[in-house]
């Protein structure tokens, strides 16, 4: 089974899929079936020779002449729709802030996404909408992690966030990070240093978590005295990817103890 990459439109983002589909070329045009409904998109890349673990077998079908013209017409209507949205959210003065409208392939309806802290009564809204469409408007509240994956950004390390590139959303939910993914990194317990452009502690926390809980069982806990060069010495600090040691003595004098020092130590 073919393994693809297919290009989202209008958004430009890639999604990798596996499919049974085996009459798709670089370049074609094809929906294909997530788990909002189908969805447009341009194949990237096909592979034939090895499946990642993982990937999503979906449907894909070739997108038609007729597909392409619909995809063009519905785009007019959802930058429309946004606009619309946004003078009746303001009308009303709604507490709720409108990401992104989608109008999906083969189906009269408009999708609107929303975030919002508290019970939103969007009813009129509603109303206001079908009315001006006359199609069915369907209202989806989505969470601050769920915003930067539809709309895609760029995290602290200069890529493109997790959660827009490769981490999937809806029945598959983005994993909760806990602050004990930072602290066994003795990173700084500052927002900026430990959030992602969603507020939330960063995805990559969870990656990186495993790695840093194995290295940090060689070494001793903060705060925790040992003896070294034959005093007593207390833990103030360590590097587990350099695997050193900091530690203060009671004179106040600080001293890196290197890997091979800790092992004569232990």
């Amino acid at each position: 089974m073919p393994f693809v990459g297919i290009e989202l439109l209008p958004s430009g983002k890639v999604t990798y899929l596996i499919t049974e589909e085996e009459n798709l070329n670089r370049g074609d045009f094809c929906l294909f079936k997530s788990q909002e409904g189908w969805e447009i998109g341009k194949v990237k890349f096909v592979s034939r020779q090895s499946v990642p673990e993982k990937v999503k077998k979906v449907k894909i079908r070739k997108a038609t002449v007729k597909d392409l013209e619909e995809f063009r017409e519905k785009q007019k209507i959802v930058v429309k729709a946004k606009e619309v949205a946004l003078e009746k959210i303001a009308k009303y003065g709604l507490p709720m802030r409108l990401t992104c409208t989608k109008c999906p392939p083969g189906k009269k309806k408009i999708i609107f996404y929303y975030t919002a802290k508290e019970r939103v009564d969007f009813r009129q809204l509603v109303k206001d909408l079908a009315k001006v469409f006359k199609v069915r408007i369907q209202m989806q509240q989505i969470g601050v992690r769920d915003e930067p994956q539809i709309l895609g950004g760029v995290g602290i390390c200069g890529r493109e966030v997790c959660c827009a590139s490769f981490l999937s959303r809806g029945k598959d939910k983005l994993d909760s990070v806990a602050l004990e993914s930072a602290k066994v990194q003795n990173l700084p317990l500052v927002s900026s240093k430990i959030s992602g452009i969603c507020g939330r502690l960063r995805c990559c926390l969870n990656f990186e978590y495993p790695v840093y809980t194995e290295l940090i069982k060689d070494f001793p806990s903060l705060g925790e005295e040992i003896t070294f060069q034959g005093e007593k010495v207390k833990v103030v600090g360590y590097n587990l990817i350099k695997k050193i040691l900091i530690v203060e003595t009671p004179e106040g004098v600080r001293k890196i103890i290197s890997n091979d020092q800790l092992k004569k130590i232990k």
